[in-house]
């Protein structure tokens, strides 16, 4: 029996490892809420909500009183019913109509066009659809020069329910922008034709985290909308940096697999694209571009040990990136390395990272491996 107990304590050590803060999503939430409360705040999960888990960020923002979770696909809602989500799902994305079909489904829908609503009314039954509206950055969406047809075929689907309208922002830098201003104004034209036509949505919502964070843009838009979309913020970063009240919810960590002393001259990794100009010691860690370590840090990026700094040396490999360990005062094998770290102000974090790869914060989440174990902490 003791035995028994021995073997049941064990566990398997987890060498990569993305943590979760519960306190940085639920204070970022409220945070964004705080800025207008015209705008309510839908956390939007798609893309494994950015990358963060979408099962582990749903079960956090669960009990804030959110009008929606937004995600992009049917399978993406899928796991959230499964996980036992209690607020309500907002499936933006493309499903194939047939999917509709198979069996009746708690979900409200972004409709754009007359066959996706045409299923939605014949196998949903009572279906809360989102007319999407394409403003003018010219993806999904019913353009609006067909919206008054699109209203009145709309019209003969008694088994739907138009809970909401939308549309994207191709931009939210600045209201002088010609792109921001076309858009708004179309957005505009589009409620007017939706409310002439005899419905009423009660969910209106045109932007996302920039355009919340934009002082003048939220301030305008609250004037006709009353929900805001929000992703990249509810995880702790600012897409215009227009915040600085935002904490950052994740952080990826690794172990030292193995410890080595190079000579100067030694090349490392393929193609030998780091030579040593001096003695170094080398950290060798297991984790690498399958696990989203971006290509592009390639002898560029850095990774912290201890707190201190450790440039990363030769190429990124798929399972393998090496570091320099030599400004860390005695490393040892399975000593615990910062990969992206969760202060938005460490050389390692996701903003900076981003910036070294020349590329954005959204592009580093989402390539975050699946498979890497996540817990909330």
């Amino acid at each position: 029996m003791i035995q028994l107990f021995n073997i049941l304590k064990r566990q398997y050590q987890t060498l990569n490892l993305i943590q979760i803060s519960h306190d940085a999503l639920t204070h970022n939430y409220h945070h964004l809420s705080s800025l207008d409360q015209n705008l309510k705040v839908a956390p939007v999960l798609k893309s494994n909500a950015y990358g963060h888990g979408i099962t582990e960020a749903a079960k956090v923002l669960d009990s804030l009183g959110a009008p929606f979770f937004c995600v992009d696909s049917l399978y993406e809602a899928y796991e959230l019913l499964k996980a036992h989500i209690k607020t309500p799902i907002l499936i933006m994305g493309y499903t194939h109509p047939n999917n509709f079909k198979v069996k009746k489904l708690p979900f409200s829908y972004a409709v754009y066009d007359l066959q996706m609503a045409q299923v939605l009314n014949n196998y949903q039954w009572d279906a809360k659809i989102h007319i999407k509206i394409d403003t003018g950055m010219h993806r999904l969406g019913v353009p609006l020069e067909e919206l008054s047809a699109f209203l009145q075929e709309l019209k003969k689907l008694p088994n739907l329910k138009v809970e909401g309208v939308m549309s994207h922002l191709a931009s939210a830098s600045n209201t002088q922008d010609t792109l921001y201003q076309t858009q708004v104004k179309n957005f505009k034209q589009a409620l007017k034709i939706i409310r002439k036509s005899g419905f009423d949505p009660k969910w209106v919502h045109l932007s996302a985290s920039a355009g919340l964070l934009n002082p003048q843009i939220r301030k305008e838009l609250s004037k006709f909308s009353n929900m805001a979309r929000c992703g990249l913020s509810v995880y702790g970063i600012s897409p215009n940096k227009e915040s600085s009240h935002l904490k950052p919810a994740l952080k990826l960590t690794t172990k030292i697999a193995q410890i080595k002393k190079l000579k100067k001259g030694d090349k490392i990794g393929y193609d030998g694209t780091y030579t040593a100009k001096k003695e170094l010691i080398l950290g060798v860690l297991p984790i690498g571009y399958f696990d989203g370590v971006d290509r592009r840090l390639s002898n560029q990026g850095a990774f912290l040990v201890e707190g201190v700094k450790c440039p990363i040396v030769g190429r990124v490999s798929m399972n393998i990136t090496t570091i320099d360990l030599s400004k860390v005062k005695n490393p040892q094998v399975n000593q615990e390395v910062v990969i992206f770290s969760d202060q938005a102000k460490d050389p390692n974090s996701i903003q900076n990272a981003a910036q070294t790869c020349q590329t954005i914060p959204y592009d580093l989440l989402v390539h975050l491996a699946s498979s890497t174990r996540r817990e909330v902490v």
